[in-house]
């Protein structure tokens, strides 16, 4: 039922739909753009994007029926519409797991609102061992390159590549004699132990 999207990075400017759109049974809808794409946001809607510019990379959220131009990866959200914010990217500062990095680019305004994170793995690391999340993730590579490990086999990560993670899915991802640096968009966000918050987790008890 859950699935991987691996989006190699593209350099199209010229495109007439998305590169991935989800079912209309899944709770959040959302479409990602990859590669070079000019993209009108409607009044419903907001984009979350990078893009490159003379002082670096940086990411950032529009909305207001407008068009914007994308040349890395655009994901945009239905149905939610925060205010435009637009940071650089530089590095990481808070410590992950097992070497790796974290950092919160755009963090979630509200508890379980969309939010990009910053994550960099040093080479011949794991972030993390096979996990899952409660909701869809965007990962944008923005450097290096590294592998995802999931029940689907091995998928190779390089400098613009994009994969979408469906809420439930088994991985992880490893790096080999290079870093990796990825921008996973959390499109909407966890909310912690509130997700074990529920009758029959609360009424199961291990033997």
């Amino acid at each position: 039922m859950y699935d991987i999207k691996y989006l190699p990075s593209e350099s199209s400017y010229e495109k007439s739909s998305s590169d991935y759109k989800t079912k209309g049974d899944q709770l959040y809808q959302f479409e990602v753009y990859v590669g070079g794409t000019n993209i009108r946001i409607k009044d419903d809607e907001s984009a979350w994007y990078y893009e490159r510019r003379n002082s670096g990379i940086y990411c950032a959220t529009a909305r207001n029926e407008q068009t914007i131009f994308s040349d890395m990866c655009c994901t945009i959200i239905k149905g939610y519409t925060p205010p435009n914010r637009t940071v650089e990217i530089l590095t990481t500062n808070l410590p992950y797991i097992n070497g790796c990095s974290t950092e919160s680019l755009l963090p979630p305004i509200r508890l379980g609102d969309p939010t990009m994170q910053l994550l960099y793995m040093p080479p011949h690391s794991s972030e993390q061992e096979e996990h899952i999340h409660s909701t869809s993730r965007v990962v944008t590579v923005l450097d290096g390159n590294g592998v995802s490990i999931s029940s689907q086999g091995e998928i190779p990560l390089n400098k613009g590549d994009v994969l979408i993670l469906d809420k439930m899915v088994p991985h992880h991802f490893v790096t080999n004699k290079e870093h990796l640096l990825c921008s996973p968009l959390h499109v909407w966000s966890s909310v912690g132990a509130q997700e074990q918050n529920h009758p029959m987790f609360n009424g199961t008890h291990l033997t």
